[in-house]
């Protein structure tokens, strides 16, 4: 059914009640799934690295903390920031440790969405309103379906801040670079700073990202050259130093070269020949399995018949080449990732770093998606009936709504939430009876009952090495474990 005027300023129809109903079905179930896995942020708690942060923040403040980090464990600036946060929230504020943690844990995932909702509206930039919702959700929805891990995401702050502001700010860059490409435009003023700012920041958070955006420049000023552009050599060296500024913070600082000096020997670390099929032999595994969950498909589908629909004009001499370097590029940065920690740790890429790679290359797909159906577009649109690919139709968001529920319901973090949904809020509350314990006990040597509840979705590992962590937090000798009254066995 299509709306009976259009608007002459955007050449979209004015939605009817219809459209505006369907859109709003299509988007139910991808965003009830993205705010019950964002609802779960209320029942995180700091454990490992985040004690061992609060305790040093406590002991001798913000930015004492950052030096000395930064001399002698990490180089890693914005994780560095970000993971003291919640105890300074705490100790500013009164509240405990634990709610500071969830608070923060929010704000990261609402940031986030946000950040990939902007990806998406900047790479469909004639898509508004319910539409653009949808899309947003249902970006949200893959990523979070289909990524290796939504603890290390969503829910462990340490994870969170080395690798999710990395991988959002990595696309939203690409995402530039490409959609001037593909325009024929130039970098204004404004977006040549903000890309340089937020490469900066990205280049902080771990010591690979910046090797990245510097890919992405080089490239875009070998793709200007290649369309005929003007090549902005100001603007891309702007950028550029920025990045590397940042990349040369985190990998000669102090903190960078203790840690490599502790891996050195582990498993295959330094060794070119073993760390270079090792890595080759991950990326295959981690993309082929990346690829079989349904959300990815899904999503690609999603995104091209959106592109289909949108009001845009076709420009197919330059989308298929673009399409090919962003599927190059995406692929030669993830196995850059992999080369690099397996060559400096001597082990397969964690999870964490596993899951910026996989959004990279979901976004990179994205726009491999969209550039080949805009080169296809007037044969497409002729096979399948242009009445059928409008934004205006009743059928396209009732159908793309459907493919998204199901694909989502199918996901393995699906899955993982719904045979954990009764531990949950249980591993929550015997995580706030623990600091509430250790900050209550008049003892110097503390001892707190060991996790029943253990959901792999919210947590890792119960008490271990840290302890003294937990202790120095508030004030204790140590902080011993002992069996959970009345239980047996982890549930």
């Amino acid at each position: 059914m299509r709306a009976r005027t259009i608007s002459h300023a955007t050449g979209f129809p004015l939605w009817g009640y219809k459209i505006r109903t369907a859109f709003v079905a299509a988007s139910l179930i991808p965003a009830l799934f993205v705010i019950c896995l964002f609802a779960l942020t209320l029942y995180t708690a700091p454990e490992h690295d985040d004690l061992c942060f609060a305790a040093r923040y406590v002991r001798v403040g913000f930015v004492p903390t950052i030096i000395d980090l930064y001399r002698g464990a990490t180089g890693r600036i914005v994780p560095i920031i970000l993971i003291q946060l919640p105890a300074a929230i705490s100790t500013k504020t009164g509240i405990s440790l634990v709610s500071a943690y969830e608070l923060t844990m929010a704000a990261c995932a609402m940031i986030f969405l946000a950040g990939i909702s902007v990806a998406v509206a900047r790479w469909w930039p004639s898509i508004r309103g319910l539409p653009l919702f949808f899309m947003a959700v249902a970006f949200a929805s893959a990523l979070l379906g289909a990524l290796p891990s939504v603890r290390d995401l969503l829910y462990w702050l340490p994870a969170v801040s080395s690798y999710t502001p990395a991988a959002i700010l990595s696309a939203l860059i690409l995402g530039e670079c490409v959609r001037a490409l593909y325009a024929g435009s130039g970098f204004s003023n404004a977006a040549t700073y903000g890309i340089a700012s937020g490469g900066f920041v990205a280049a902080l958070c771990n010591e690979f990202t910046g090797a990245w955006l510097i890919v992405f420049v080089v490239s875009s000023v070998l793709g200007r050259q290649a369309f005929g552009q003007i090549l902005q050599i100001r603007q891309h060296v702007l950028i550029a130093v920025a990045v590397l500024t940042g990349f040369a913070i985190v990998v000669f600082s102090g903190g960078s070269n203790s840690r490599l000096a502790a891996l050195n020997g582990a498993g295959h670390a330094g060794d070119i020949a073993l760390s270079l099929r090792g890595a080759l032999d991950s990326v295959a595994s981690d993309l082929l399995s990346f690829l079989k969950e349904p959300p990815v498909a899904a999503w690609l589908l999603v995104a091209a018949t959106m592109t289909l629909a949108e009001p845009e004009p076709v420009r197919p001499g330059r989308g298929s080449l673009l399409a090919f370097g962003v599927l190059a590029i995406c692929l030669v940065c993830i196995y850059f990732e992999y080369f690099m920690h397996e060559f400096s740790t001597g082990g397969r890429l964690v999870e964490r770093a596993a899951n910026e790679a996989m959004m990279l290359f979901l976004f990179g797909l994205t726009m491999v998606a969209s550039l080949l159906t805009r080169v296809y577009r007037p044969g497409l649109r002729r096979l399948l009936g242009s009445s059928s690919l409008s934004l205006g139709s009743l059928t396209l968001p009732l159908l793309l709504g459907v493919l998204m529920t199901i694909s989502v319901l199918l996901s393995s973090a699906a899955s993982l939430l719904f045979s954990q949904r009764n531990s949950l809020r249980p591993y929550w509350q015997e995580s706030v009876e623990r600091q509430r314990l250790v900050a209550t006990s008049s003892g110097r040597i503390v001892t707190v009952p060991k996790h029943t509840w253990k959901p792999s979705l919210l947590m890792s590992a119960d008490l271990m090495a840290t302890n003294g962590c937990l202790a120095a937090l508030y004030d204790k000798s140590d902080v011993l474990g002992g069996e959970p009254e009345g239980s047996t066995s982890a549930k």
